[in-house]
């Protein structure tokens, strides 16, 4: 898949604490652009519809942040943990998440576009009714992760954890599955039409659907 790579300033600006722009943006209604946050913490932070553009965050610890409507764009996550992240109808587009942590994510009503995910960790996100395109999930773990009502395009999971993960009324036409874990996925049959499986992978989903097995 060709992907857009984030396009950030080699000039950042690291002399300022995360809180106090995110707060100031928030409240000024302007948006926060080439920053490098690292080693930063927050808790509980709500802010609106902002854009964060052009930032590299590192070794950052943000947790049950509401981040509603707010878009990250051209941003980089490394190591870093964004638990139970609230973004609905928010953004994150031509960015990359890197070894991080952003289990319970909800992106519902939202937009991923041009983003990787490697070596993460997205367990119980709620990615419902939103829009992916463009996208590579590449040794994550989405386990019990809701994927339902979702508009996938150019989307691609490699050797990820999809346990438990909730498929429902989302075409998963023309994704190529075999490298990854597929136990108790949900689905009522008519998504996995199109998609690319392997033998032993078809043999595990027929039995969801309550079939037995049986050699001659």
């Amino acid at each position: 898949m060709k992907r857009k790579k984030p396009q950030i300033s080699v000039h950042l600006n690291q002399n300022q604490s995360a809180l106090d722009v995110f707060i100031r943006a928030d409240v000024d209604e302007y948006d926060v652009n080439g920053f490098l946050f690292s080693d930063e913490i927050m808790d509980h932070l709500p802010i609106s519809d902002v854009e964060i553009a052009g930032c590299i965050f590192i070794n950052c610890r943000f947790y049950n942040c509401e981040f509603e409507g707010v878009s990250f764009h051209n941003c980089i996550f490394k190591n870093c943990d964004f638990s139970f992240l609230n973004m609905s109808q928010g953004t994150i587009s031509n960015s990359e998440i890197i070894e991080s942590n952003f289990t319970g994510l909800n992106l519902t009503y939202g937009v991923m576009n041009q983003v990787l995910f490697r070596s993460s960790v997205c367990r119980h996100a709620n990615l419902s009714q939103t829009r992916i395109t463009d996208t590579s999930f590449e040794h994550t773990d989405l386990t019990s992760a809701s994927i339902d009502s979702t508009r996938l395009k150019n989307v691609e999971f490699h050797n990820c954890d999809l346990t438990s993960v909730d498929f429902s009324h989302t075409s998963l036409r023309g994704i190529d599955l075999r490298s990854n874990r597929l136990d108790r996925i949900v689905f009522f049959g008519g998504e996995l039409e199109g998609a690319v499986i392997d033998r032993r992978q078809a043999i595990s989903l027929v039995e969801l659907l309550g079939i037995r097995v049986e050699d001659d």
